[in-house]
């Protein structure tokens, strides 16, 4: 008996060593996914990197930059019966891509990376994606192996992939166990509505682990170890709980996935389009399910336009929403402000999104055309299919797809932020006329609360005449804006003192009311700067002299904050 228990400890601390031991040759097929930006993507990111650094956010334009090495997540070889090579991983992982590159690295630090990868097809319920080589080349004999039995709870698997470290993504193989083979998961944390099936596991999972795979040891397949699930996601507040997509799944999204089967493309476009519409139906803000239906190009060509009008023209709480987002993860975040834009001109000032379909048709380039009846209005809409799912690539004129005419808007957007005409503070110096005493400087400071100003003046005449008039004033600015200049009639009441000496023993003093009006000019090649003319008319209270009511003519430089 004694034998036997020893003869069994030691076959299983063998198999331990044995798998442990072929966890190296994982190396050769568990690889580092790295996504490339769609090049719009990167102009926009790299504008913000420009600014933040500009203003001092050093970190957070490095977090950009780190951002923008696409450093993402695991995949794992898969060869089809043809000898066709393919990455599996999670459609969460490759999201936003244009391109993307694999890197396996073996033990002695030796890497072997391919580029150019794209996606081929994913499944956003599923949150897979299958990725297939550049050019269709086949750098694989052989892939890793599929377990199809059923996993049991309690038995041994382990997780491999790239979790990040700092800046960059390291290796790591774990070992636990399945603590529940077949969990169904909340998807909301307001609904009862689930999500799965998924094997929940203990072996350590760490963000970049996602799309990597789960195995169990298996003798006599590559490596010795064999696929269960493929790794995507941790449970937030509970420890060692990490959930993996079980096998069968992936076997169907493959066979879809690869499915030379016709396919009834208006009906499944149909089926997409009923989904969004229904989505637009709920009583709250719906921008984060219009997200979802978004293509790459859509979101790259509208994004910096969109970011605009929603620090313009969107709630607060939206704002701190998709900043959250944005600070996560950027591109996330450039999707949700698109996506706000797009609800933004669906939504009545009153009620909910009335939306339904009017007619699917096809254009010029063999894209499905969609128009919607939006609140009794007709939007045509541009779908395209990418990765095998039909997603949102034009919207009517707000979403255009145009980047010639977004680059248009923007350039609107700069002009009227370059085009000041509402100042806290601005100073003015210049030349005006005293009537009856001649050429005087003049120089103000005001404080504007639009559309009022309220200012502090002083006119002194030059020469051997002295007069010198301080006022304040209270006036009203009203711009009229003319795409890069703009013309501000301004006026207002004030009172002041007037000082005079026509002769050494003739010393004048009077108090004034005074009505000013006048004209600004400002353009939005210099920003903050404006020219002005004005008239005022003082009425003068005889106290020591009797100096007429008089008219001042004047002309000043101005610069404001």
């Amino acid at each position: 008996m004694f034998k036997r228990i020893v003869f069994f400890l030691m076959l299983f601390l063998f198999a331990g060593i044995l798998c442990f031991g072929q966890a190296s040759a994982l190396r050769d097929y568990v690889g580092l996914i790295k996504i490339n930006y769609h090049s719009d993507v990167i102009e926009l990111m790299n504008k913000f990197k420009s600014n933040l650094e500009k203003r001092g956010y050093s970190k957070d334009a490095k977090a950009i930059e780190n951002y923008l090495q696409g450093i993402s997540g695991s995949g794992f070889v898969y060869v089809a019966a043809d000898g066709s090579c393919y990455i599996l991983t999670n459609e969460h992982v490759v999201s936003q891509a244009d391109s993307l590159s694999v890197t396996f690295e073996r033990t002695d630090g030796a890497k072997t990376t391919y580029d150019g990868l794209k996606i081929f097809y994913v499944d956003e319920d599923k949150d897979l994606a299958i990725l297939y080589f550049e050019n269709g080349i086949k750098p694989f004999t052989q892939g890793l192996s599929f377990n199809i039995t059923p996993p049991e709870e309690g038995s041994t698997v382990f997780a491999a992939g790239f979790p990040g470290m700092g800046n960059t993504a390291a290796w790591q193989y774990s070992q636990g166990i399945i603590s529940n083979a077949n969990i169904r998961l909340q998807k909301y944390a307001d609904s009862d509505e689930l999500f799965g099936p998924f094997i929940q596991h203990t072996a350590q999972v760490d963000p970049g682990n996602s799309g990597g795979p789960l195995l169990v040891a298996k003798q006599g397949v590559p490596t010795n170890h064999a696929v269960i699930g493929i790794n995507t996601l941790s449970a937030r507040w509970r420890q060692a709980a990490n959930y993996a997509i079980p096998v069968d799944q992936i076997n169907v999204f493959i066979a879809s996935a690869l499915s030379s089967e016709p396919v009834d493309e208006r009906q499944l476009l149909a089926k997409r389009v009923d989904e969004f519409i229904k989505g637009l139906g709920a009583n709250k803000y719906v921008y984060d399910h219009i997200a979802e239906y978004l293509s790459n190009g859509c979101t790259a060509t509208n994004a910096e336009y969109a970011i605009y009008e929603l620090l313009e023209k969107a709630p607060r709480a939206v704002i701190q929403d998709i900043d959250r987002i944005f600070s996560t993860n950027p591109v996330d975040g450039m999707n949700a402000a698109v996506a706000w834009y797009i609800e933004n001109s669906m939504r009545p000032r009153t009620g909910d999104i009335k939306i339904s379909l009017d007619s699917i048709d096809t254009n010029d380039l063999g894209n499905f055309v969609v128009s919607f009846n939006v609140n009794g209005s007709i939007v045509k809409s541009e779908w395209v299919k990418e990765y095998g799912v039909y997603r949102l690539n034009t919207y009517g004129d707000i979403a255009t797809g145009e980047k010639s005419r977004m680059e248009s808007r923007l350039r609107t957007i700069e002009q009227n932020q370059a085009l000041k005409t509402n100042y806290i503070l601005f100073l003015t110096a210049g030349y005006s006329n005293v009537f009856d005493y001649g050429s005087a400087l003049n120089l103000s400071l005001n404080l504007g609360i639009r559309p009022f100003t309220y200012g502090l003046e002083l006119h002194s005449v030059l020469g051997d005449t002295k007069y010198s008039n301080i006022a304040t004033d209270v006036g009203i600015m009203i711009p009229i804006r003319l795409k890069i200049i703009a013309i501000t009639p301004f006026g207002g009441i004030g009172t002041g003192a007037i000082f005079t000496r026509e002769t050494v023993d003739s010393l004048g003093f009077t108090i004034n009311l005074s009505l000013r009006g006048g004209l600004m000019f400002t353009t939005s090649a210099v920003p903050g700067l404006f020219l002005r003319a004005y008239y005022t008319h003082n009425f003068t209270v005889k106290i020591i002299s009797n100096l007429p009511n008089h008219g001042i003519l004047g002309f000043s430089a101005g610069f404001g904050l």
